[in-house]
């Protein structure tokens, strides 16, 4: 009896193809998993604190920059030609700020969670009534993507739908931290240097930034209490009044002002890190002062590669939406694409197709649609015309149909087909008959010439050149055919 063959996959991973062997106990035994970010477990803040960072004026300006520039760009559904991508565009239109600047705190902390609720619209599709970002301290992200709500007081907790009624937006999130990384968690030890360097700094200006006042008594019927009391009174500031004999020295940096331009240094420094954390490299942070068109350049592309970045990280979020609606309401898939231009037109590819078309080539509509970004119906195919016109031919004269009114006046062939050029001209100055008889009765070139200026007086010189092209040409081939035939 042959022996049954070994499950070379089920050998190598013991069957088990289907499930997550590296998985802590711990986890399920003790509920939520701890935050692990090394800054918030050594500030010994929990990380929903990190807002206390937006109180500051610097982070804040630095923040709203970035959120700015997301909300003001602009966005399209893909395909944009149906009913349902209007109502698709009027949904967003309406929630985009909400939801944009909703996801895009997952930047600063982490993950964010936004809630929705639906409402049965007017014109009868289902359509979105609220969104709104939820405290994230109320939710666990689960590092095989699953969304934990915990519920206040009683300890519960439930994994909710992420389908169609929260939407989750996570950072750099890793199996080992699911929460994702806050960019405000890297700004924590900045923000607490420079909140504790201005106290620093006010409680210097309270004690050696005002002057205090040295009086010493030299006459015998003035006492320091006295003296001490005047300056009080007349200064209303630190003043000091001793004997003409005793001496006080004052102990303090050597100035004010090298105080002062170390405290700025300082906060200099703080402000330029800051700046480098949320938006880059800035160019102030990183010219002190000058400028330069290559460095503004730098400074405009590393802006570009930030909003990029926070783009990619808020669509998946608004497409999470839009296919709740589209399956809510049985619409047919729709993409929604955020600051997504149409591709721009390569210009050395346009020329090269050109000249590919002028030598005969073919280029099919998918080409187009693939090369150049258009949809389907933006390029027509062309039906080829089965009645375009043809240049007259004069070599063909033994093909010519028979005229019997030609053979009944006596007309030779070589007249007939001048006529009959004539007759095809277009008619712009003069009949078929005044130009034929001018070019038989003509001489030479500048009789020619005479005759057609004198027959067209009043045409301006376009018009007259035009006639004239067409007098030499008829000329000039019904010379070489005659010249040829010995006529």
């Amino acid at each position: 009896m042959a022996k049954p063959k070994k499950d070379k996959a089920k050998a190598l991973s013991y069957g088990n193809l289907h499930t997550q062997e590296a998985v802590s106990q711990f986890i399920y035994n003790f509920g939520r998993q701890p935050d692990i970010d090394e800054v918030l477990r050594k500030a010994g803040i929990a990380r929903h604190r990190l807002k206390i960072l937006l109180d500051d004026d610097e982070v804040a300006q630095a923040v709203e920059t970035r959120i700015d520039a997301l909300l003001a760009t602009p966005f399209r559904i893909e395909p944009s030609d149906t009913p349902e991508a209007e109502l698709l565009r009027q949904e967003l239109n309406e929630w985009f700020c909400e939801i944009a600047g909703g996801a895009v705190n997952a930047l600063f902390f982490g993950y964010s969670v936004q809630e929705v609720v639906y409402e049965q619209k007017s014109s009868g599709h289902v359509g979105v009534q609220w969104v709104g970002e939820k405290p994230m301290q109320w939710f666990e992200p689960k590092a095989d993507g699953r969304l934990i709500y915990r519920a206040d007081g009683n300890g519960m907790e439930k994994e909710v739908d992420q389908k169609f009624k929260f939407l989750l937006t996570r950072r750099k999130a890793t199996y080992e931290q699911p929460y994702g990384k806050a960019l405000l968690a890297t700004l924590y030890w900045l923000f607490f240097f420079k909140q504790n360097g201005f106290k620093f700094w006010a409680k210097f200006l309270e004690k050696f930034g005002t002057p205090i006042l040295l009086a010493k008594v030299g006459s015998r019927d003035t006492t320091t209490t006295a003296m001490n009391n005047a300056l009080l009174n007349a200064h209303a500031q630190s003043v000091l009044t001793i004997d003409n004999k005793d001496d006080v020295q004052l102990l303090s940096t050597p100035g004010n002002g090298s105080a002062g331009s170390s405290f700025e240094s300082f906060n200099d420094q703080l402000m330029r890190q800051i700046q480098k954390v949320v938006l880059g490299q800035t160019l102030t942070s990183g010219n002190d002062g000058g400028g330069s068109h290559a460095l503004g350049q730098v400074h405009e592309n590393v802006r570009q590669d930030k909003l990029k970045s926070d783009i990619r990280l808020v669509t998946p979020t608004i497409q999470t939406l839009v296919n709740a609606l589209c399956t809510l309401n049985q619409w047919p898939k729709h993409k929604v694409l955020v600051g997504e231009k149409a591709k721009p037109l390569n210009k050395e590819q346009a020329e090269r197709d050109s000249h590919l078309k002028n030598a005969g080539a073919n280029l099919t509509p998918e080409y187009f649609q693939r090369e150049y970004g258009l949809q389907d119906g933006d390029v027509a195919e062309v039906t080829p015309v089965s009645d375009t016109k043809v240049a007259p031919q004069f070599s063909a004269l033994p093909k010519q149909a028979f005229s019997f009114k030609a053979g009944v006046q006596q007309i030779t062939p070589e007249q007939q087909e001048l006529e009959q050029t004539a007759h095809d001209q277009p008619k712009v100055l003069m009949t078929d008959e005044q130009l034929q008889k001018i070019v038989q009765d003509a001489k030479d070139h500048n009789d020619l010439m005479t005759k057609l200026y004198s027959a067209t007086k009043g045409a301006n010189v376009d018009e007259f050149e035009i006639v004239m092209s067409k007098a030499l040409f008829m000329a000039d081939v019904m010379g070489y055919v005659h010249a040829q035939q010995r006529k």
